[in-house]
């Protein structure tokens, strides 16, 4: 099995688990996103990739995890990222972070994931370069 497909099928299930948490049948997610049933099942049975438009109407409709979609990382849903505070951020901060993302394209998004983590795992030296150019001034 080509690594590709194996992608695909392992983004389908997490699609399908995800459709399946918010109690929703294909038939139900199709009237609640406009997509069609044939892209949805063919999406959770790994056929095809699922289209940024669809993955973007699950986060700004459910607000499904792009990135536990895409990756498996994270948790399935926005809201459990933001009341976990898994980024280190103020739950504010990502709350909002989550909101702006809703109008980015899916390049931004993976970008902003990179950013979060660096900040994340450098957050306290860079509080302490800030600091540090505060007490200049």
């Amino acid at each position: 099995m080509e690594i590709d497909q194996f992608n695909r099928e392992l983004i389908g299930r997490r699609l399908r688990e995800v459709r399946k948490k918010l109690h929703l049948t294909i038939e139900e997610a199709y009237r609640q996103t406009g997509f069609s049933r044939s892209l949805i099942s063919e999406a959770e049975n790994g056929l095809k990739k699922p289209s940024s438009r669809y993955l973007f109407a699950l986060l700004d409709k459910f607000g499904v995890n792009i990135n536990y979609i895409l990756n498996g990382t994270g948790a399935a849903f926005v809201d459990q990222i933001v009341s976990s505070s898994e980024f280190g951020l103020e739950r504010e901060n990502v709350k909002n972070l989550f909101e702006a993302m809703k109008h980015v394209d899916l390049v931004r998004y993976s970008m902003l994931k990179y950013f979060i983590e660096f900040q994340t795992a450098n957050q306290e030296y860079i509080e302490k370069v800030l600091s540090e150019k505060l007490n200049r001034r």
